[in-house]
This record gives structure tokens, C-alpha cells and sequence, in this order.
């Protein structure tokens, strides 16, 4: 994580990289709760969350899946945002994968001042079916997410 500032605009820049292999996974594997994360103040009047980009690697394809990427334990501004699943947790990103990109139709987030130390992803992704899985192939083989975030901090 790194913090840029711009005295200018009284805005300033948090970028978080997420990598799944560094997280505590369940066992379908799409919960994935990044415990040892060190504190990330956020103090700022408005505070937007964006999803800057997503990359998955792992054995063998998996092209052709719609992932649907949702954010737990962080604080939200519930009047600016509206989930159509009726889930709690608000999603972040959702994208398709296919042999040469990824499509991302990234959210962006207001979230409240507080202290994050915990950050939970679930990740669900959808195949051709329409089945449900986490970030496995097949049953055996993992795939593993890159999540680069930014949170702008306004201070005025």
C-alpha cells in the first residue's frame, strides 16, 4: 500500500494491491478474509472506493466465466449505493474473462471514516450454466485474483 497526496485538491491517493494467496480462504473458495493487513486510516469527508483492475492466474482455462467480486467489513454510505441481490455486501467489481482481457465493470463506493485492518472479498463466479463456483476449476485447481484498489480521501 501506498499514499500519495495532492495539497491542491486536498485529495488524497490509498492504493491497496490484494493477492488471494496472501488471504485465509474457505473451502470453496470464496471468502477470502486478508487478515494481516496493516491499519488504513481513512479520515476524510468523502471517501470513494474504485476498483482500478483485476487479474486472475492459475491452472488451466477459465475464459468464459462472469466473476462477481463483493467487499465485507467495510463501512458504506447505504443511502448512495443499492444492491439488486439484496445482499448486504456491495459489490466492487464484476467482470468477464476471455483468452485476451478482461472486461470490468467496476463500481465505485462511498464508504464512511474508520479504521480498516480486515478486508473480506467473496468472489462468485458463474460459468456457461449459469452453476455457481468459487475461484476453483474443476474441483482441484485454484485460481488466484490481483485486486488493485484506490481509495480517494477528500479532506474538504
Amino acid at each position: 500500500m501506498y499514499e500519495l497526496k495532492n495539497d491542491s485538491c486536498k485529495c488524497n491517493y490509498k492504493n491497496i494491491y490484494l493477492d488471494t494467496r496472501n488471504a485465509t480462504a474457505n473451502s470453496t473458495r470464496t471468502e477470502f478474509a486478508f487478515d494481516s493487513m496493516p491499519m488504513i486510516k481513512l479520515n476524510g469527508i468523502k471517501n470513494v472506493l474504485k476498483v482500478k483492475s483485476v487479474s486472475l492466474t492459475g491452472e488451466g482455462a477459465f475464459t468464459g466465466h462472469t466473476w462477481v467480486v463483493k467487499m465485507r467489513n467495510v463501512k458504506y454510505n447505504t443511502e448512495m449505493y443499492f444492491n439488486s441481490d439484496r445482499g448486504f455486501a456491495p459489490t466492487i467489481s464484476q467482470f468477464k474473462d476471455d483468452s485476451v482481457n478482461a472486461f470490468n465493470t467496476g463500481s465505485v463506493l462511498e464508504i464512511e471514516p474508520q479504521d480498516i485492518n480486515q478486508i473480506v472479498l467473496e468472489v462468485v463466479g458463474y460459468d456457461s450454466t449459469a452453476t455457481q463456483h468459487g475461484l476453483l476449476k474443476n474441483t482441484n485447481q485454484n485460481i488466484d485474483m490481483w485486486l488493485s484498489i484506490c481509495i480517494e480521501e477528500y479532506m474538504e
